[in-house]
């Protein structure tokens, strides 16, 4: 069976489900909900900052045989942006990176699974000032693994932001093209498994040294550093 991520954009608890009863829950008795399957995670995330299309009634009664899918991955509540960073979305696919100065760290990252080996990969592209340092690393620990290509974004993330903090940095900025690693780190997203709640707890806590800036960037336009850090993630899951 097709795996589907059920977005909701106004319901009880806003967020990007992969269990279509977890996704009901939100939706059923909910005055003026808005939510819609899609076929891919990016799709869905689009719709949760763009889209205003309801799912259909077809679609509502035909997909509660799929409530045996996986686990729920991602939840958003409507709280307001925290203090802990700012977010710039380059929707347009062309390279823009911030300046990296002896004050701000900049880097790209992206996370992969190898479905076939159960493998975790984290990779990305870190800038100090004109130099450029890429890292690569992978994990079967199953705290990780439970969550696929997910842990691999957040740990990316994680060993950027630990960058920063051991550099003394003021600012850390973070290049990104899956949502949930700027919408855990600012409250946005309700962290509701040991993965997303411990990176929520260590993205507060490195908000008290460090100013984090997020930037979105459409997965795989042709943005040469993503695309850099997609082929390092994927090399991570081989280094386990």
């Amino acid at each position: 069976m097709a795996k589907k991520f059920y977005a909701v954009q106004r319901g009880r608890t806003p967020g990007i489900y992969v269990i279509w009863s977890d996704c009901e829950k939100q939706v059923k008795g909910y005055a003026g909900a808005v939510f819609k399957s899609f076929p891919t995670m990016q799709e869905a995330e689009a719709f949760m900052t763009g889209g205003s299309v309801s799912m259909s009634l077809a679609e509502y009664f035909g997909s509660s045989k799929e409530a045996e899918e996986r686990r729920i991955l991602s939840s958003g509540v409507p709280t307001s942006r925290k203090s802990i960073g700012e977010s710039i979305s380059d929707k347009t696919g062309k390279e823009e990176v911030a300046p990296s100065t002896e004050t701000i760290l900049t880097a790209y990252i992206d996370g992969s699974f190898d479905k076939r080996t159960g493998a975790v990969g984290a990779g990305g592209i870190i800038f100090r000032g004109n130099e450029e340092a890429e890292f690569s690393f992978g994990t079967r620990e199953s705290l990780y693994t439970a969550y696929w290509n997910v842990a691999g974004e957040l740990l990316a993330a994680r060993h950027v932001i630990e960058e920063a903090l051991a550099g003394r940095y003021d600012e850390c900025h973070i290049y990104y093209d899956y949502m949930g690693i700027e919408m855990w780190a600012t409250g946005r997203w309700k962290a509701n498994n040991p993965l997303t709640q411990s990176y929520a707890a260590f993205c507060k806590a490195a908000a008290n040294n460090v100013k984090l800036v997020f930037h979105k960037v459409a997965a795989h336009t042709g943005v040469a550093y993503n695309e850099r850090a997609d082929s390092l993630a994927k090399a991570g899951t081989k280094k386990v």
